[in-house]
């Protein structure tokens, strides 16, 4: 049998305030197409359907164009743990007579955790908790961490697994020595979270959601990643869906998903960058672009959004140990007194006195007044 595991769709997220929208609906369709050409018999998203717990039209009506695809249109299960972004309790509601169309949905822990049983493999979706939920769930045991916490679950699902099934969990936490991403927001607040890998002994298969970059923890776990590039510090991941295939023992091969356009960047002196940006055919793409020899100012930004529509961040140098760094809309927010500030420094290493200020403001007025006049 086989199954796809993804996570982190973050339906509704944007790029430096860019909508990615038309980005995940290309991905779900691709998503949709491989789980038909391929005939999986289930597909697990392991946390962070959503960006927000409170969701955008947009975003619900991409969701629903999804799981009513794949369940309805091509008859494929889909089984969802709830994220630290989703609202559990929107995203559960009437989970139970979803049920019956194949979408099984678990927004909010429970003592018990019954397996979704497909074929000879038990699912077991853990949706993401805190530590006081498990307190109250299991008031006999002594917990005093994440991980006191997370062990407490896991011991009371290993007592029912089903003998001769492969047990696949699923989990949205943060197992300590992955690899975070910049867009990985909340798994780098303080370390409180964060688990061992050994605390998974048992199942032979771990579908992890909650980090962005595709990538193995131990023996049996694995983070599937974001389907999307969601910052630029992703620039150079490699963006896939994982399949599973389940015949005596489970293996998973990992399925490139190209992206509608890609997220880049480009870095070199200002010369070179200019010189790349006249011959790159792939101008639709997200982009940033690093300047190594000078500072990145308005009139950098007006001359290379001439060639990328998309440009949302760009670096210059400031001085030998330091670099100005500002995305492309807060470039336009900047006054001309902020801009004289940033060029004077640029170029004379030193600030503007209040002096000098004053007799550009003054300059500044006088060549409003000869505008208006012409």
């Amino acid at each position: 049998m086989k199954i796809i595991h993804t996570s982190d769709w973050h339906l509704g997220i944007s790029l430096h305030n860019v909508s990615l929208i038309d980005e995940q609906r290309y991905f779900i369709d691709y998503l949709i197409n491989v789980a038909k050409d391929q005939k999986v018999d289930a597909v697990i998203i392991a946390g962070d359907v959503f960006d927000h717990s409170v969701s955008s039209a947009e975003a619900i009506t991409l969701y629903n164009y999804a799981v009513t695809r794949l369940c309805n249109e091509i008859g494929v299960p889909v089984v969802i743990a709830a994220g630290n972004h989703d609202g559990a309790a929107r995203l559960a509601s009437c989970n139970e007579l979803l049920k019956k169309a194949g979408l099984y949905i678990y927004g909010k822990l429970t003592a018990e955790i019954n397996a979704v049983e497909i074929g000879n493999s038990s699912i077991y979706p853990i949706p993401y908790f805190n530590v006081d939920e498990v307190k109250a769930l299991y008031p006999e045991e002594k917990i005093s961490s994440y991980a006191d916490a997370m062990e407490v679950v896991l011991k009371n699902i290993k007592q029912n697994f089903k003998k001769g099934n492969s047990n696949i969990l699923m989990c949205h936490c943060f197992v300590s020595g992955s690899v975070l991403s910049e867009s990985d927001r909340t798994a780098m607040v303080g370390g409180s979270s964060v688990v061992p890998s050994g605390i998974f002994d048992g199942f032979d298969y771990v579908a992890m959601g909650h980090l962005h970059k595709a990538q193995d923890r131990g023996y049996n776990i694995r983070y599937s990643g974001s389907p999307i590039k969601y910052s630029f510090s992703e620039a150079s991941h490699l963006k896939t869906i994982t399949m599973l295939e389940i015949e005596d023992g489970i293996k998973y091969e990992e399925l490139e998903i190209v992206p509608l356009r890609e997220t880049r960047i480009i870095r070199g002196t200002f010369d070179e960058v200019l010189e790349f940006a006249n011959h790159d055919m792939k101008r639709d793409d997200f982009i940033k672009i690093e300047i190594t020899d000078m500072y990145a100012g308005m009139e950098a930004v007006e001359l290379f959004r001439t060639y990328y529509a998309n440009l949302l961040n760009i670096t210059g140098k400031m001085n030998e140990t330091e670099e100005n760094q500002l995305t492309v809309e807060e470039l336009y927010t900047l006054s001309p007194n902020n801009i004289l500030e940033k060029f004077y420094k640029e170029t004379t290493g030193c600030e503007v006195t209040e002096e000098q200020l004053k007799l550009f403001q003054k300059a500044m007025e006088s060549v409003n007044s000869q505008e208006v006049l012409q």
